[in-house]
């Protein structure tokens, strides 16, 4: 394949047309807000941010609404969430051990990535419920953070769009460092961070509720019958072959011979199949040779019919041997011998005297078709015999089938037989999204909410003793207004020095940096916690400052001297968690593949 080739299949593969269609509406909106630039974040191509504080009020309504309802709820939460990363550890061993020993496609871990490992149909079933529990999940946070008096900064949307990978989400922005402080508790913290893995496991527990009971739910306005997708014709083992047609749904069967019965309506999700009822286990009594009526409705003429159909016999053969057409339908290979549990190479070519021969449709399924048949005489191409008594085990009718959603009045009908499907692939997807995201998130890693929750827990096992003072030197950016220093650590002592180092200066330049005297800075408690953790700057009058310049301060903080063990521990766990959650999804991938839809 040349160069050009590869290239003209990426740009016309249509994950890169909807990323490149993202991409485009963002810029257009981006220009929208160019005089609002503190309303959006944009790292092209990798994120966008777009950030409001209109829904602030709404989560601060709800959040006050009920606040001791609010406490209770989130610390359950607490125990909930726990539990989760006690059965993450638990399921990601039991899983890379059974991977490892006894690999089975059930045990496979597929990354979801929209555009890699996920093809664009199936990213439209999946993108309600990632919006609903990436809203819900967020929200969550924000609720808690709002009833435990943490400031909401802002709420928003965000969205990634690089070249195949593409999707939406939301986010809520809280003041996490002050969160991080002495000012408030560490059940706060864990409140806050349980409350959105504690949402999503919320929303996986009654979405299985709704899948293991939606036949119910939709058997109002559906119900699952069976719908003919292909009749076989006589050559190929059918008995009905211009009778039923492709999209006839069958919704009532009755025995043609006892005029008096009364239809038996199908209903899969009672038990009520054509598998059923042709095996002679309902209500329905027959024959071979009798005929059965059915009650058909044909989706594509929208019209409904009762039809004449002819129970043919269904013989033993395929109990007794295996075979399969050669390619040009000449004769018939026997690969395997039931009788004798053998494997078997015979070409037969002649079926009871009968050359074979596809095309015109004298197969071995077309001998089948007599309903007094005893014996076969299969003739291989050596001319040796082969003589296979059969007998009918049962009626064959000579169709094949799938399920079909039959509506039971105009408002089901106006929504098609798509509408129940489509609902099931939705509360698949946010089940299976929403328990995934719950397991993830509550592993012990620094981009989830489990290592938050782990710090704390470790935070509190080891205790804190801050006996010892140390030196650090901390720079921040300029970005305009803010002359607060809002310093890394937050306990400090006192400030040594701070100096402005000016935006595009050389060093060389002796105007490149300015050394504040004392009297234009002072160290204050911006957290409100007791102890002081931020230095505000007052410029002299005569500085003017660019935007990008930096303050670099030089200050004594006291160290919790129990931080380093506190660490270790922590990244002990944090590489445990790594190494199984890694190890899954390398030997799911070594083992299965994920079927990367973008190669």
């Amino acid at each position: 394949m040349s160069i050009l080739n590869i290239v003209t299949d990426f740009l016309l593969n249509p994950w890169f047309v909807v990323s490149l269609i993202f991409w485009i509406i963002v810029i257009v909106l981006v220009f929208g807000l160019k005089n609002r630039k503190e309303a959006y974040t944009f790292f092209f191509p990798l994120l966008i941010l777009f950030k409001t504080k209109k829904l602030n009020n709404y989560i601060r309504k709800i959040s006050k609404k009920n606040p001791r309802f609010w406490r209770l709820f989130w610390n359950i939460g607490i125990f909930v969430s726990f539990g989760f990363t006690i059965f993450g550890f638990f399921f990601f061993f039991i899983n890379i051990v059974q991977l490892i020993f006894r690999p089975s496609p059930l045990n496979a871990i597929t990354p979801l990535i929209p555009g890699v490992t996920i093809d664009l149909p199936t990213l439209f079933y999946m993108i309600l419920p990632l919006l609903f529990i990436m809203t819900t999940h967020e929200f969550a946070h924000g609720i808690s953070a709002n009833n435990e008096g943490v400031e909401i900064r802002s709420t928003g949307v965000m969205g990634v769009g690089l070249f195949f990978l593409v999707g939406v989400g939301a986010f809520v922005e809280v003041d996490e460092r002050n969160l991080r402080s002495s000012k408030f508790h560490r059940n706060t913290r864990l409140r806050i961070a349980a409350a959105g893995t504690f949402v999503n496991a919320i929303t996986a527990g009654i979405t299985l509720l709704l899948i293991i009971n939606y036949a119910l739910l939709v058997s109002p306005y559906y119900t699952q019958v069976i719908q003919v997708s292909s009749v076989l014709p006589a050559q190929d083992g059918g008995f009905n072959y211009g009778n039923l047609e492709p999209w006839d749904a069958i919704v009532a069967i009755k025995n043609s011979e006892d005029p008096d019965t009364e239809f038996l309506p199908l209903n899969l999700n009672e038990g009520i199949s054509l598998t059923s009822v042709l095996s002679n286990t309902t209500s329905v009594k027959f024959s071979i040779g009798d005929n059965l009526t059915f009650r058909t409705y044909n989706s594509v003429t929208d019209l409904s019919s009762e039809k004449n159909v002819t129970l043919g016999p269904r013989y033993d053969i395929y109990e007794k041997i295996r075979y399969n057409y050669i390619p040009n339908g000449t004769a018939l290979r026997i690969t395997y011998n039931f009788s004798s549990n053998s494997e078997t190479n015979i070409l037969i070519t002649q079926v009871n005297g009968t050359t074979i021969d596809k095309s015109s449709g004298d197969t071995l399924e077309l001998l089948l078709t007599n309903f007094n048949l005893k014996a076969i005489n299969l003739t291989s191409d050596l001319g040796m015999d082969f003589i296979i008594d059969v007998e009918a085990i049962g009626v064959f009718i000579g169709v094949q089938s799938t399920y079909y959603w039959m509506h039971k009045s105009d408002f089901a009908k106006f929504f098609t037989s798509s509408w129940p499907d489509f609902w099931f692939q939705e509360l698949y997807w946010l089940f299976t999204i929403s328990f995934s995201i719950t397991l993830f998130n509550m592993m012990p890693l620094p981009i989830f909410d489990g290592d938050r929750f782990l710090k704390e827990l470790v935070n509190w096992k080891f205790g804190e003793n801050y006996s010892i003072t140390r030196k650090k030197k901390d720079r921040l950016i300029y970005k305009g207004t803010d002359t607060e220093c809002k310093l890394t650590e937050y306990r400090v002592e006192s400030v040594e020095s701070v100096k402005i180092l000016i935006k595009d200066a050389r060093k060389e330049d002796p105007n490149s940096e300015i050394l504040l005297g004392k009297e234009n800075y002072e160290l204050i408690d911006g957290i409100g916690d007791g102890f002081k953790d931020t230095v505000l700057v007052t410029l002299p009058e005569t500085t003017s400052l660019q935007k990008g310049s930096v303050f670099e301060v030089t200050y004594e903080y006291w160290y919790d001297d129990k931080r380093k063990i506190k660490q270790i521990v922590l990244n002990t766990i944090r590489f445990i968690a790594l190494g199984l959650i890694v190890g899954n999804f390398v030997l799911s991938f070594v083992s299965f593949g994920f079927g990367l839809f973008w190669l």
